[in-house]
């Protein structure tokens, strides 16, 4: 069991906790992943690519903790708030990108959300 709850819960944390160290490290994530040609379909403020990547993340912090923790949706945003806070420590070491508090904060609310959206879920499911 133990090996399984790691297999199917802890290592897609890892592995896009890792992607998102990834894009970081890139001077402008955009323009080298997605093709120059693509971007015209891609016109999203900054913004909502933080609150998605960081809604996701704890989406999948809470798919580990629910199993585990009584408080699982307060800590999967307080780890991915974490998590945002060092990757923007990280950020500010890379050439060509900035660090930023407001991006600490987009973070921050794409947690909430995806949280709020899993009690709406969890809501609807039981009261039907």
């Amino acid at each position: 069991m133990k090996l399984n709850y790691y297999l199917k819960y802890l290592l897609p944390i890892i592995i896009y906790a890792g992607f998102i160290y990834y894009l970081s490290s890139l001077p402008s994530p955009l323009e080298q992943i997605i093709p120059e040609k693509a971007l015209i379909y891609f016109d999203f403020q900054r913004f909502i690519y933080h609150i998605i990547e960081y809604g996701f993340l704890s989406f999948l912090l809470y798919r580990a903790l629910k199993i585990t923790s009584k408080n699982s949706q307060i800590l999967a945003i307080l780890i991915t708030i974490l998590y945002a806070i060092t990757d923007e420590l990280h950020q500010y070491f890379v050439p060509g990108r900035i660090s930023s508090v407001f991006d600490v904060a987009f973070d921050s609310f794409g947690a909430v959300a995806m949280q709020s959206i899993i009690n709406v879920y969890n809501w609807l499911k039981n009261s039907s």
